[in-house]
């Protein structure tokens, strides 16, 4: 397939297709991407080499036409001269300037032509060119922000309790009143024991009120 034909193809195929799709995936609009610049180029290494043919044939075609209107005029100028032989010349040269001019019209036409078509299915074709190119920036902008919804759902998945209302703190706050509870338990206990010191004067103080009320018994039965 020619670039012409490969030009005119992409250029008038409806690309909506690709860009209306909900979720065109990447990897088609990658390649969609790739064959649009691929075309592009190929079009205007052609466009230039068309384009710079038929202007030249076009500025050839300009200067035969000068000297086309020169050798009339030297046709016009003999005969006022009564030199016919000059004049027949001069038209001879005039009339094989028209033939060569007529002979390349067409092509320079064709051309022209030609370079127009690609010049014009070459913008088509840049302005697909941008759709893609925003259309894949958009779904990979999409795509990462669909991503970091999930990994974040999951994390809060993970940070929260199956109680639906937020954070829960149940099993640390469990934790935090049984610590509690075994703290003040031990203070307690502190508060209550004695030190040796003081089971030993409490010991004494014990053994002196039993002696002290022995006595007073005694003194009773005397």
């Amino acid at each position: 397939m020619s670039i012409f034909d490969r030009i005119q193809r992409i250029a008038k195929a409806n690309i909506n297709w690709l860009l209306d799709k909900a979720e065109p995936a990447e990897q088609e609009l990658e390649s969609r991407i790739k064959e649009l610049e691929e075309t592009i180029l190929e079009g205007r290494e052609s466009a230039a080499v068309y384009g710079a043919t038929f202007k030249r044939l076009a500025r050839e075609i300009e200067q035969l036409t000068e000297q086309e209107t020169e050798f009339t005029t030297r046709a016009e100028t003999a005969l006022k001269a009564s030199d016919e032989a000059s004049a027949r010349a001069a038209l001879t040269e005039k009339v094989r300037l028209t033939e060569r001019i007529s002979q390349m019209t067409p092509g320079v036409e064709k051309g022209k032509k030609t370079y127009e078509m690609l010049r014009d299915n070459i913008i088509k074709l840049q302005l697909q060119l941008k759709q893609v190119k925003f259309k894949l920036q958009d779904l990979k902008a999409r795509k990462l922000t669909a991503e970091a919804q999930v990994a974040f759902d999951k994390h809060l998945d993970t940070a929260t309790s199956l109680n639906p209302d937020g954070v829960s703190f149940d099993r640390l706050e469990e934790k935090v009143m049984q610590t509690e509870a075994h703290v003040e338990i031990n203070q307690e206990m502190r508060s209550d024991s004695l030190t040796d010191i003081e089971l030993a004067q409490r010991s004494r103080e014990l053994q002196i009120d039993a002696e002290l009320q022995a006595m007073k018994e005694k003194l009773e039965d005397n």
